[in-house]
């Protein structure tokens, strides 16, 4: 399966106006929701590069920061959500998405700390003889395009539950709960959107130079699963990943012994603090939860 790094879109969730400001924190949720939707139009179908990942954790980070004082400031109004026998439906929708991204974090997680050490092996195999990189570094590509094809799926199915929940009915007795639903799954479409650009940067396509032959047509084809951007197309400049691609596939030896070790030092320093990102982020899902769990408690 080839992915496409393209736009990234969800669907509009968020449908309830509130007639009056029933927590303090509505208006910063409100406005960090816009700045959201401002930064989601800034995106194109360019490559995913970490500064697009990192931004895309950051603005995630304040999502939920703001979501647990939601939760925490005002435990006995929002826990009234929780308390109705008639509501139970809410609950199970909350409960039910927080455990499937949890279990998202944890196996992009894993995608990530494989990644790590792989790119810390080429590392040490350039530095002993560089003998077999290539075969190992193609190798490496496709087990990795299979580990995240499943990890696509899982953000898929979260997706289609949001989609499919039914519309929020307001009146004036469930304004604040409805609400609070409405801003969880405005966070939980916007968390899908972070992890597609994650992956998406895992199993971007061959950007190939314009320098051609048998060697990059080849391995090219390998490396991106069928699927080869020539750079004179390419919408912005190649990520991180590509640029160690375009060292790898270089047929000038000299070349290669001189850019393969800075591009595998530049990617690997990326993958770290994506991953110190991705670890943030994962204690971020289990506070959440935590603070639905004592909601449901709390009655």
């Amino acid at each position: 399966m080839t992915f496409s790094c393209k736009k990234a879109s969800r669907k509009p969730v968020r449908s309830v106006s509130l007639p009056c400001r029933s927590h303090p924190n509505t208006d910063r949720m409100e406005k960090l929701l816009n700045e959201v939707k401002i930064w989601e139009s800034t995106l194109s179908s360019s490559n995913p590069s970490a500064d697009m990942i990192y931004s895309g954790f950051s603005h995630l980070t304040a999502l939920y920061e703001c979501l647990e004082d939601l939760f925490n400031k005002n435990l006995s109004q929002t826990s009234s959500l929780f308390g109705n026998d008639s509501d139970k439906k809410w609950t199970d929708e909350i409960l039910d998405v927080s455990v499937m991204l949890l279990d998202i974090c944890s196996n992009t997680s894993d995608v990530m700390s494989q990644t790590k050490q792989q790119v810390r092996d080429f590392g040490c195999d350039l530095r002993r003889n560089g003998d077999g990189i290539i075969a190992k570094y193609i190798e490496f590509r496709n087990k990795l395009r299979k580990e995240i094809k499943g990890s696509m799926g899982s953000l898929k199915q979260v997706e289609n539950k949001i989609r499919s929940c039914p519309a929020l009915m307001v009146d004036s007795e469930n304004c604040h709960q409805m609400w609070v639903v409405s801003v969880y799954r405005e966070v939980t479409a916007f968390s899908i959107v972070v992890f597609r650009l994650l992956l998406e940067f895992l199993v971007v396509p061959c950007l190939r130079t314009r320098q051609t032959g048998r060697r990059w047509t080849t391995v090219s084809r390998f490396l991106s699963g069928g699927k080869v951007v020539p750079e004179d197309k390419a919408e912005t400049t190649e990520n991180e990943l590509q640029r160690l691609d375009a060292a790898l596939l270089s047929e000038k030896k000299e070349f290669i012994k001189q850019a393969v070790p800075k591009s595998i030092e530049a990617l690997e320093a990326t993958i770290e603090q994506i991953d110190s990102h991705q670890h943030s982020m994962s204690r971020r899902l289990i506070r959440a939860r935590a603070s639905i769990l004592n909601m449901v408690s709390f009655h």
